[in-house]
């Protein structure tokens, strides 16, 4: 039965698409396609490049414990942020964080691999400042001749994973050959319809938003975080396609962008509530295949 799940981004709460694909595989109904936007492109990419569920609950644990560590702020870029500012100079400073931690540690779990070799079907959507176009890096072949996307087949997944979860002004863009790359979530952060767009027209959609608590300070990552949260709700609720099915496991207001400690409590929150949508899950597909 073919039939594609998409992982909404998220911040930290993507942890809940790994307790989806823990209950999905207990009901032996793995998706043969995948898409993820943000950290839902982590987990996809994980999922692509053959990481065994039970490899990704431990990495959902180390990052609970450990997470803080893979963020690498660009203290020189805020050092002269300021100065620049004042002197009415071009800034300088694209990102707080600048990403290269994160993305050697996806370059470790995927094993180097690059989207051909994922061993499903697998969409993940980045936004180009270039062109201003959405990017669609994938490995399904029967796209190829499509012109209503922009289309990419090259690439290594963790730099796919990378640019899609860039969110601007918290991340510096990835530089991928041409592209200046930021996070998908920009203009798609459910990629359901991409999955329809390349011709998988059963689709499980996982959306991992909800209510957040509001900033606890003023400081810019939390600002920031929070708009960006709420500008990607936005746009979920303008692009949510009713042809699929909606899971939407309720998970803690705490958990947002960058709370790591909140990540096992999501992880168990999404297979939980999948458990109990497997009847309802099943008896879509089986109806559509």
């Amino acid at each position: 039965m073919e039939y594609g799940l998409a992982l909404a981004g998220g911040g930290t709460r993507g942890a809940a698409h790994v307790g989806v694909l823990k209950a999905l595989e207990e009901a032996r109904i793995l998706p043969p396609a995948v898409a993820g936007t943000s950290a839902g492109s982590i987990v996809a990419g994980l999922y692509a490049s053959g990481m065994p569920v039970s490899e990704m609950e431990k990495v959902v644990k180390h990052l609970s414990k450990h997470g803080n560590d893979y963020l690498d702020p660009d203290y020189a870029g805020l050092l002269g942020f300021m100065p620049q500012l004042l002197a009415g100079m071009n800034v300088s400073l694209s990102g707080l964080i600048k990403g290269k931690k994160l993305l050697a540690y996806f370059n470790e779990l995927t094993g180097e691999k690059q989207l051909d070799e994922s061993i499903v079907k697998l969409v993940i959507p980045a936004v180009d400042l270039m062109s201003g176009r959405t990017l669609c890096f994938t490995n399904i072949d029967e796209v190829r001749d499509r012109k209503d996307l922009h289309w990419v087949w090259d690439g290594y997944l963790c730099e796919v994973m990378m640019a899609s979860s860039s969110v601007p002004a918290i991340f510096a863009p990835l530089e991928m050959g041409n592209y200046r790359l930021v996070d998908g979530g920009v203009t798609d952060n459910l990629p359901e319809n991409l999955l329809q767009k390349a011709g998988i027209q059963t689709v499980i959609s996982v959306d991992i938003g909800g209510r957040y608590c509001a900033p606890s300070d003023d400081s810019i990552l939390e600002t920031a975080t929070h708009s960006f949260s709420i500008m990607s709700e936005r746009l979920k609720a303008c692009g949510s396609n009713s042809g699929s099915l909606l899971l939407k496991p309720p998970l803690p207001e705490r958990a947002g962008l960058l709370t790591f400690d909140q990540m096992m409590a999501c992880m168990e929150a999404g297979y939980q509530y999948t458990r109990k949508m497997i009847p309802e899950i099943k008896m879509c597909l089986f109806r559509r295949s």
